[in-house]
């Protein structure tokens, strides 16, 4: 029994795991390919004639690289906006419809004091609040592996293991509206609504909620065992 519940509890482990090492690396490759864009841009500009025309261009482009998702006009119930672009298919030598669901684009968005704030913030608590749920989670599963399993400490592990889940998700949600809406106001694609990013996963919702049942499951069981003793 206990082996089998290591094996389900190894794989979660594994999941959140995943997901903060997925999250860390994208925000360290996100956080270099500005620095280095930027770094790039200036020693460019300040080079002035030496640097070309096609590197400054293909520096700015770098400088405002933005990772949108798109709904297109299939999707949207328009049947005028079927698959209205296309895409080379080299095999056949032919270009083929396409529709994309996410792109990255090229372009120089504005935001103010406030939102730069918020979204620096948002991302920051994210990633914290994503490694301090998976501290808990392995002080749970140690817990469980020296058989002290229903007491009020894992309900309290359990409860700010939900806890931090939706707040992992909530601040991730912000951020990314917080980017969706300064990109709507410079970008518009024809046949196409932007959305948010993918990068915004139920699935953290989902173990939140989970968590939290489970933790008031252990509470009102652990209740009713301390009013059996008592009636006892």
């Amino acid at each position: 029994m206990k082996r089998r519940l290591n094996i389900f509890c190894a794989i979660v482990l594994l999941v959140l795991g995943w997901s903060v090492i997925e999250t860390g690396y994208y925000m360290a490759i996100g956080a270099r390919m500005g620095i280095q864009a930027g770094w790039d841009y200036a020693k460019a500009e300040a080079e002035g004639s030496t640097a070309s025309q096609t590197e400054m261009k293909e520096l700015e482009r770098l400088k405002h690289l933005t990772y949108i998702s798109t709904l297109p006009g299939l999707l949207q119930g328009k049947s005028d906006r079927l698959m209205q672009d296309s895409v080379f298919n080299t095999r056949t030598r032919r270009y083929v419809p396409a529709a994309y669901s996410s792109l990255l684009v090229s372009v120089e968005t504005r935001h103010d004091t406030a939102s730069s704030i918020a979204s620096a913030v948002s991302g920051l608590l994210a990633f914290v609040a994503t490694v301090w749920a998976l501290v808990l989670f392995i002080r749970l599963i140690v817990s469980i592996n020296k058989s002290d399993i229903f007491s009020w400490r894992n309900v309290r592990r359990l409860r700010r293991l939900g806890i931090l889940l939706l707040a992992t998700f909530g601040c991730a949600l912000l951020q990314e509206w917080i980017k969706l809406q300064a990109v709507r106001q410079v970008l518009e694609i024809p046949g196409y609504e932007l959305t948010l990013s993918d990068a915004v996963r139920g699935s953290t919702l989902l173990l939140g909620l989970c968590a939290l049942i489970v933790g008031e499951v252990f509470a009102i069981g652990l209740k009713m065992k301390e009013e059996q003793e008592l009636t006892i």
